[in-house]
């Protein structure tokens, strides 16, 4: 009953467009299309959560690269990403498009609102002109106090190291190939589903989550 649907989950999936990303272009957008879809299918399992989606890609230089995608839409409205969304090419500014896409989202979230950031990349900062590491982490430190979840997901290089850099406790590594890529997406699904019944479970939104892997090891490459 709408009357009951009173948990909103906002998921914010922050995607690497850098050239590097080319290799696995088209396993990339598949498996962002099919994590919108596990969404979705979240929302119709525990009708008493509202799950928003918003996805902000970034190539190129500095916030000039970053760009939101879908921006805070109810699941059951969401279109699935396109060729025409998602175009790699350029460098990796991430601490600009981690710094926009947070505190963009800040703004749309309450108190006691669910908040689930995914950051996937295959490569490493080299591009950003606005935020540095340190006040990424300082974000993301900031965020988390407020029970926010953080996961990262890399490759090319060891996804734990950095994230801990970040401030994030969640990481896994993936291999940057089209078969890595449909692997890692698949534990991805898993682990969103996880985070969605473990919030229905306890019949009230989470606080920071720090096994969001669950049985997946932050330590092993997909």
């Amino acid at each position: 009953m709408e009357e009951n649907k009173t948990m909103k989950i906002y998921n914010l999936i922050i995607l690497d467009e850098s050239g590097s990303m080319s290799s696995i272009y088209n396993h990339a957008l598949s498996g962002i299309n099919e994590t919108i879809n596990g969404i979705r299918q979240s929302q119709e399992k525990y009708p008493e959560q509202e799950h928003f989606v918003s996805i902000v890609t970034f190539e190129g230089n500095g916030m000039d690269g970053v760009k939101t995608r879908r921006d805070g839409i109810p699941v059951g409205d969401v279109k699935d990403l396109t060729k025409k969304d998602y175009q790699p090419g350029g460098c990796t500014p991430l601490y600009d498009a981690m710094g926009k896409a947070i505190s963009e989202l800040d703004c749309k979230v309450e108190s006691g609102d669910g908040v689930l950031v995914t950051i996937i990349t295959d490569g490493m900062e080299n591009s950003s002109r606005e935020y540095s590491g340190r006040a990424v982490k300082d974000l993301v430190a900031m965020q988390r106090k407020k029970g926010w979840t953080f996961a990262y997901i890399g490759a090319n290089q060891d996804a734990v190291e950095v994230a801990r850099d970040l401030n994030i406790q969640n990481a896994m590594n993936y291999d940057a190939t089209p078969e890595g890529m449909v692997c890692m997406s698949m534990k991805f699904s898993r682990a969103q589903a996880g985070f969605a019944k473990r919030i229905h479970l306890c019949e009230s939104v989470m606080a920071d989550v720090h096994d969001f892997f669950s049985e997946e090891s932050g330590e092993e490459t997909v």
